[in-house]
């Protein structure tokens, strides 16, 4: 979600100097659209209910938009309704959206003598979907607040019942490793590659397959607890060695939200031959788990930049050559 810090008059003119667009997790509103009629608190738990039911961000009364661009024009003089205050917002939006968003925060902030701007933050739901006033289910879409659809709310439902599992890799430095060469041995010594999941669904997974598949450039010198198994799938037309982890419960402990872990204690270890370590060129990883109700698979990538290796998530933007 956007994450866009406010505290004073100035951080909201900060938002239309640098003329930052309205997206699906960033509103603009000006302060006349948060009155206490019956037509704004609707519009209002409109908007708010449909951020929790998508990605979660912030709307921020206080800030006039171009309606055609999307960008931000002014900063109005806030809120002059005494009786609109953070615990009034907290109050109507708890009693009107259902079920209750638990994950929201509204800050309150001076924009004049006599007026306030107000920030609502919104988590995506975790206990959603959440029901408008109308009775009817939003989302956010091409910026603004629409209905959902059947399988769109049962989806959300689902999602509130299934574990949401994803791993993520690093070296022991991080996300780069040194490469050393004891002597004048051509095989580097072993470096660990270490797998973290986690659950970002209040549903426990009591029964997960993690499969890794690791760039046969790489030699694989330790399996820790993982097992090794033929397939021939490919990365970029990158051939891979493939390691497998499972975990049943019992007797394993199932994975759940509040408690992220490693896959295993007994970590990969990996070297690399001197001669497989060409400048800038990718090498691929492919991390996939699986768990009933729950399929992710991403794909990882490790740069060579000199004796140093670099390690990039799935949605790293970086510069570099594959192999010819």
């Amino acid at each position: 979600m956007a994450d866009f810090t406010f505290s004073n008059r100035a951080s909201f003119q900060k938002m239309v100097d640098a003329e930052i667009e309205e997206t699906l997790t960033l509103e603009y509103k000006a302060s006349p659209a948060l009155t206490r009629d019956s037509k704004n608190v609707m519009e209002l738990c409109k908007d708010v209910s449909a951020m929790a039911n998508s990605a979660g961000g912030q709307i921020v009364y206080g800030i006039g938009e171009d309606k055609k661009t999307h960008k931000p024009t002014s900063v109005d003089d806030g809120v002059t309704d005494e009786k609109i205050t953070s615990e009034w917002l907290h109050q109507i939006l708890g009693s009107n959206i259902h079920p209750r968003i638990d994950r929201l925060a509204v800050q309150r902030i001076e924009l004049s003598a006599s007026g306030f701007g107000y920030v609502i933050s919104v988590e995506p739901t975790q206990n959603g979907p959440h029901q408008a006033p109308d009775k009817k289910y939003y989302k956010r879409y091409e910026l603004e607040a629409v209905a959902m659809e059947d399988y769109e709310v049962r989806d959300i439902l689902r999602r509130a019942t299934t574990p949401d599992l994803f791993v993520t890799l690093s070296f022991l430095e991080g996300n780069h490793q040194a490469l050393r060469f004891p002597g004048s041995d051509e095989e580097s010594r072993p470096f660990n590659l270490i797998a973290h999941i986690e659950n970002r669904s209040p549903q426990p997974a009591f029964h997960v397959v993690v499969d890794i598949g690791i760039d046969t450039d790489f030699k694989i010198v330790s399996r820790g607890a993982f097992t090794q198994f033929e397939s021939k799938e490919q990365v970029e037309q990158t051939p891979l060695n493939w390691l497998r982890w499972t975990l049943a419960t019992p007797p394993g402990q199932p994975i759940f939200k509040e408690y992220p872990r490693l896959v295993t204690d007994n970590v990969i270890m990996l070297s690399m031959n001197a001669n497989e370590i060409r400048n800038q060129e990718v090498h691929d990883l492919t991390v996939r788990v699986v768990s009933p109700g729950c399929t992710r698979q991403e794909n990882w990538s490790i740069i060579a930049r000199g004796p140093r290796l670099n390690l990039y998530p799935p949605t790293s933007d970086h510069s570099a050559k594959r192999p010819a």
